[in-house]
């Protein structure tokens, strides 16, 4: 997709976005489009063409041309820095075009243009755009998509865009991958157990849903995999041919309808072919599977209520998923050919949809894993009966190992409840202080290069602050163990409410702290550990009925350096900072 940067007449900005200090996203705005159907419009052509009205999130369907989008936008913020993004990454080209006043000047991104070459090294395509103050820009789009054209188009400020704890889309995509792997390797122990076809075939349906969701989201880009603009459709293919065969199975077909079971075998068949074949790029292929799938998923439907009708009230789980999964899908299918508009809703209700579906599947899984299990038992049962001719011994006998397995299910249930919890406890205290409440210095030896090779990488300010209390051997001495740890609670509590958010805090040793602050500018440093040393020396600890205790800090602070290789190198003069700030006198602030 290519984005055109222009100035505009006063008379063009009526419908201009506004940029305000009072915003840092911009997720809906007017964003006008012209379909180029032959592709036979240069970047020196379109200023003079004439555009339809359109949203920022929008869907136009399968379309073979390309699509041009233009918007304007007027600053009136004190910020110049602008990152705008596409949230979509299967588009096969995307571009930005800018023009400086002499030329044309252009950014690309897109499936087909590697990560180490877009101007930003992210998943779905984004732009750097530095707008005057003051000044007004157009800005043209230009995009061609094998897999529907639709998406959202976002402007965030540059401080919002890199924010760390901002979420994005990928996040779900990657939470909901490995909710998946776990599924996986469940079933893969079901099946070690009971190797059986259904719970192979349940595997590689996941492992298939799994790839699905690495295409969609373009996760394989980071691993240096070119672009695959047909690879959606492809895994998508790939995807529903699995999801017939292990239906087929679960619904046990070749035992119940065998003519049924031929049907569904047919469509295995021809999901694989159109695999292999969209795989090849052959024209119209996309569209036929879309068909095709549809017309298999309304006899999915039917096949499924004709088992269920016919006493097998198991197939009621089967039917619930499949009730939520087809119009989640249902929906993202028609999102992508542009008969519903793209929201949110209708764009990513499939996410439910295959959660719920996986849920269920994975029930009916573990059930039809208990129903072999019982089935055992009770054969096992019978040819005791039948040998010994004791009949009420075997009732007994299978009720008390029924009992046992219940008892056994309830343990395991338990003790995975209690892993889960031990897990969680093991993650917190493993990045957190236990006596301060703030990171510990494992974690923020981590997190510190994380923000060094960001700093770097964007010419952003990096500051390291240390503190350290005061004579603290003096009041273990002269209070007791006891009073110094209440001194280094009241510490931290001070620090907690005075840093922000986006600071790095961490309790470094025993009476140390470190503070990182990162894109924080150097008087803006000096400023809060000046507000630092002021509350503390102020800080009064209660002692016994009468006595209060007083106590103050030393500070070490210094600014990231362009000679600086590592994060230990500012760490280090920080501590030097600090060391001097204690020969100095203690309680005052010294900058290395």
């Amino acid at each position: 997709m290519r984005l055109l940067i222009v100035l505009l007449f006063p008379v063009q900005l009526l419908f201009a976005l506004t940029l305000t200090d009072n915003q840092t996203r911009y997720s809906h705005f007017s964003l006008p489009h012209l379909y180029d159907k032959d592709r036979q419009f240069t970047i020196q052509e379109i200023p003079a063409q004439k555009f339809q009205e359109g949203a920022n999130q929008f869907t136009y369907g399968y379309q073979e041309g390309a699509q041009w989008f233009r918007l304007d936008m007027n600053n009136t913020s004190g910020q110049e820095e602008f990152i705008l993004t596409f949230s979509d990454p299967l588009w096969k080209s995307f571009e930005l075009y800018h023009y400086d006043g002499q030329t044309w000047r252009s950014d690309q991104a897109g499936l087909f243009t590697p990560l180490i070459e877009r101007g930003i090294h992210n998943i779905t395509p984004a732009f750097r755009l530095t707008i005057p103050k003051g000044e007004s820009i157009r800005v043209y789009l230009r995009g061609e998509s094998s897999s529907g054209q639709l998406g959202k188009v976002e402007l965030f400020s540059a401080e919002e865009f890199y924010r760390p704890t901002r979420l994005h889309l990928h996040d779900l995509y990657l939470f909901f991958m490995l909710f998946l792997a776990i599924v996986l390797f469940f079933n893969l122990y079901l099946y070690w157990n009971r190797p059986v076809k259904l719970y192979l075939f349940y595997v590689l349906y996941i492992g298939a849903l799994i790839l699905w969701i690495a295409v969609k989201g373009g996760f394989y880009l980071r691993l240096d995999f070119p672009g695959w603009d047909e690879g959606l459709h492809t895994t998508g293919a790939l995807l529903v041919a699995l999801l017939t065969l292990f239906s087929r199975e679960f619904l046990q077909l070749q035992e119940r309808f065998i003519r049924l079971y031929k049907v569904f075998s047919g469509f295995v068949w021809v999901f694989f072919g159109f695999t292999v074949a969209i795989a090849l790029d052959i024209p119209h292929t996309p569209l036929l599977f879309n068909i095709t799938s549809s017309l298999f998923f309304t006899l999915l439907l039917f096949s499924s209520i004709k088992v269920w009708r016919d006493g097998h009230l198991e197939m009621r789980y089967y039917l619930i998923a499949l009730m939520v999964y087809m119009p989640t899908m249902g929906m993202l299918t028609l999102t992508y050919n542009g008969f519903i508009d793209n929201h949110d809703i209708t764009r990513y209700a499939f996410l439910f949809g295959s959660f719920a579906e996986v849920i269920f599947f994975n029930s009916l899984m573990i059930s039809h894993y208990h129903i072999i299990f019982k089935d055992k038992i009770r054969m096992q049962n019978e040819l005791l009966t039948l040998k010994e001719a004791n009949e009420s011994h075997l009732e007994k006998e299978l009720k008390l190992r029924v009992n046992e397995l219940e008892i056994a299910n309830k343990k395991l249930t338990e003790q995975t409840k209690e892993l889960e919890i031990t897990q969680k406890q093991l993650e917190i205290e493993a990045t957190t202080d236990a006596l301060s409440t703030l990171y510990n210095r494992r974690y923020v030896l981590d997190v510190s290069g994380r923000l060094f090779d960001s700093a770097k990488r964007y010419n952003q300010p990096l500051s390291a602050v240390m503190i350290d209390i005061d004579d603290f051997k003096r009041i273990n001495d002269t209070y007791g163990h006891a009073m110094g740890d209440e001194v280094i609670v009241h510490c931290a509590n001070i620090l907690k409410k005075i840093t922000r958010s986006s600071d790095v805090l961490a309790r470094y040793g025993g009476e140390e702290f470190l503070i990182l602050l990162p894109n924080t500018p150097n008087d803006k440093v000096m400023e809060l550990s000046s507000r630092i040393n002021e509350v503390i020396s102020t800080d009064r600890i209660p002692y016994g009925s009468q006595e209060l205790i007083q106590y103050t800090v030393s500070l070490g602070i210094t600014h990231l350096k362009e000679i600086d290789m590592s994060i230990d190198q500012l760490i280090q003069r920080a501590d030097k900072a600090l060391y001097r700030s204690k020969a100095k006198g203690k309680n005052c602030i010294e900058f290395l």
